[in-house]
């Protein structure tokens, strides 16, 4: 074995037994050994030759046998184990997988998911890496009350203890169950009852439980155009076949003659159309509702970002408006309290409740109950909607203060889009051909607003990008918006 690499830090945090044993279990799992060098030098000279005491290196030595890489022979020293442990070949796999003469074979489900991310990319999670980015739809987390949330999760643990720690309901906890049925009757128009509420892991995997319970493979499901990339990937990972329905003034386009398979489930964000930001007309909605009844279709209604309206209070969901079990509404706490916390809910007509609960009991069981009980705890303390006024009057500002300095700095490149409600707007460019450029520039400079063509299906509108504002500063927004226009006026003279 290579011992004259072995480098100990002892400056660093790791002991310095538990550095000598890592480095050692690397060089095994390197493959650096053959039977000539199976045998380690004595705990005495090894230790002489690093530096450090014999205590040390049998601590290290004492591990990598216990786990199998090492044996001693009394009376003849350490040696090499052979073979090596389970975990010698694990690591070696990736090399061994590299060498097989075929490429691993893979399902049509896994090949048709529309995305291209590999290795590190997957790093982060969809806002990437910190820093003033402009990524759409980014909330202002670091204005999250985590001291009350933490207060509140301390209680209940305290008063529920050990039952929030076993398996829980697929269907939700109850109370918080109780919570988001009145919060959505009284304040998003919904009518429901706590026994039509599933408690569910955002509003992706809610599109991913509507589809199974409601589309076989190859039926068709509708989608906006552009519209939101999740539920393209959610619904052709189902084995929908998707179809895409063009946007005007009014909402998505209803093709009331089509040879065409009628749908099975269309999905739309009536509230707020992403990305656009059209308001879906009482007339398409009512006729929307009447185009599912009569094809036998439900309609999936993602109330995206329907808390921050900023031109007057959030309009009524479209499940208000149902009068024949065809709507099923989905909301989640991403944008309103913080992404990670992957909680969402799906309000379903009343013959589809125990088929969906069937389909998340199969999928993941449910989502954390102690999480779930500090939920209905914030909710019901009044918390919930505190933040929700406290938040939209941020984000106003916010978004006034990003109009000002965007239309003072870019306008000669943009022209911007300003929607009533949401947490990004849409750039139009000028001048297409300028698109190579002010893309490479957003790089160099650090920023990732999201081009609409990502949205696109068939759509064929002008290039645009849309950009974020919520979860930054009115500093940061200025620091990155002068940027951004300086290094984009150095290329564009």
């Amino acid at each position: 074995m290579a011992f004259e690499m072995i480098r100990l830090d002892r400056n660093a945090s790791e002991p310095l037994h538990q550095q000598l044993y890592r480095q050692i279990r690397d060089e095994l799992v390197s493959a650096s050994v053959s039977d000539s060098t199976s045998r380690l030098p004595s705990s005495r000279v090894l230790a002489a030759d690093l530096g450090i005491s014999r205590l040390t290196v049998n601590l290290a030595f004492s591990k990598l046998t216990t786990e199998g890489y090492l044996h001693a022979r009394i009376g003849s020293g350490t040696f090499v184990a052979q073979p090596l442990p389970e975990t010698y070949l694990s690591a070696r796999k990736p090399k061994l997988d590299r060498q097989l003469e075929h490429p691993v074979r893979l399902s049509n489900r896994v090949r048709d998911i529309p995305d291209k991310r590999v290795g590190r990319d997957f790093d982060f999670g969809v806002a990437g890496a910190p820093g003033v980015s402009f990524v759409p739809a980014v909330s202002a987390l670091d204005e999250f009350p985590i001291e009350i949330w933490e207060r509140l999760r301390v209680e209940v643990l305290a008063k529920k203890g050990a039952h929030l720690l076993q398996y829980a309901s697929s269907r939700g906890d109850p109370d918080l169950r109780r919570a988001i049925a009145a919060y959505s009757c009284d304040y998003r128009g919904a009518r429901c009852h706590p026994d039509q509420i599933i408690i569910t892991a955002g509003t992706q995997q809610a599109m991913m439980i509507a589809a199974t319970a409601l589309v076989n493979r190859g039926e068709v499901a509708w989608i906006e155009d552009p519209g939101f990339y999740q539920a393209r990937r959610a619904f052709l990972f189902a084995g929908a076949t998707v179809v895409p329905r063009p946007i005007d003034r009014e909402g998505i386009v209803i093709a009331h003659r089509s040879k065409r398979a009628p749908p099975k489930i269309i999905y739309v964000t009536p509230s707020h159309q992403f990305p656009l930001g059209m308001t879906m007309s009482l007339a398409r909605r009512t006729a929307l509702i009447d185009f599912a009844r009569e094809r036998d279709a439900y309609i999936f209604e993602d109330d995206h970002n329907s808390e921050f309206r900023f031109t007057g209070p959030p309009l009524p969901c479209l499940q208000g408006l149902d009068n024949s079990g065809r709507v099923i509404y989905a909301g989640t706490m991403s944008k309103i309290l913080y992404p990670s916390l992957r909680i969402g809910y799906l309000l379903a007509p009343e013959q589809l409740v125990d088929p969906m609960i069937k389909i998340r009991a199969v999928m993941d069981q449910h989502s954390p109950a102690i999480d779930q009980a500090t939920l209905a705890r914030f909710m019901t303390e009044g918390h919930f909607l505190s933040h929700i006024k406290r938040m939209r009057k941020l984000y106003s500002d916010r978004r006034d203060f990003f109009v000002e300095q965007f239309n003072s700095l870019l306008k000669k490149h943009f022209v911007l889009q300003i929607p009533e409600a949401g947490l990004h707007f849409v750039a139009w460019l000028r001048r297409k051909k300028d698109l190579p450029i002010i893309t490479r520039v957003c790089a160099d400079v650090g920023i990732r607003p999201s081009p609409l063509s990502s949205c696109f299906m068939k759509a064929e509108l002008q290039p645009a990008l849309t950009f974020g504002f919520a979860a930054w500063s009115r500093a940061q927004i200025r620091e990155g918006l002068m940027k951004f226009a300086s290094a984009l006026d150095a290329k564009l003279k």
